[in-house]
């Protein structure tokens, strides 16, 4: 198996790229720092194609993991228009810049595409409007994307996961995830037999 992960430098992007790795998967690792495999903007069609030409050299795409992203917090009417356009960018375009990319592709020859969103997605939440309604629209693309799939190869998975433990915050948060165990989550779900559409993980 060869898979796309962006957002593979850090947090749960890392989490997943490694596990994936562990099980002998070719993992193309797609982030802003300059230590990720192909180092660029994941909302860009150029870092997109770049990621292809370097997985393509492995073998066959079989796997997408879209999980770049970014959080700008705060109530709402204390966003500039910079904030706004990072966390959109990073959450949103990024998301479907990689699924307009790949979408195609598996649609005739298999595969499945893994968005990972939020419990932002489903709830709004005080202090984060522009991170729910990025992480909101990014879910309503992967619903349509479903609706298209249907009758063909590809298979679309959204993932929520609730607060986790990672670089995302500036310190460890009490009753926050293991973004390994969500990690291990995730990566069940795609190698089950069954269709998954949907997962919302948080803790017991």
């Amino acid at each position: 198996m060869v898979a796309i992960v962006t957002g593979s430098s850090s947090g749960l992007g890392l989490e997943i790229a490694q596990q994936l790795r562990a099980r002998d998967t070719l993992v193309v690792g797609v982030s802003r720092r300059a230590n990720a495999d192909i180092a660029g903007d994941a909302s860009k069609r150029e870092t997109a194609l770049r990621a292809i030409e370097a997985a393509e050299r492995l073998g066959a795409i079989d796997l997408l993991v879209n999980c770049a992203g970014l959080g700008i917090f705060g109530p709402a009417g204390s966003y500039d228009e910079p904030s706004i356009a990072a966390v959109i960018n990073s959450n949103l375009i990024a998301t479907i810049n990689f699924c307009e990319v790949f979408f195609p592709r598996f649609k005739e020859h298999g595969g499945t595409i893994v968005n990972v969103l939020s419990t932002a997605a489903l709830i709004g939440k005080a202090n984060e409007s522009v991170y729910c309604a990025a992480k909101g629209g990014a879910r309503g693309y992967g619903e349509a994307l479903k609706a298209e799939a249907k009758g063909t190869k590809a298979r679309i998975i959204a993932v929520a996961p609730g607060g986790m433990n990672t670089p995302f915050w500036s310190e460890p948060r009490k009753g926050f995830m293991d973004p390994a165990d969500v990690a291990a989550t995730i990566i069940d779900a795609i190698d089950r037999p069954v269709d998954i559409s949907e997962i919302v993980i948080t803790r017991r």
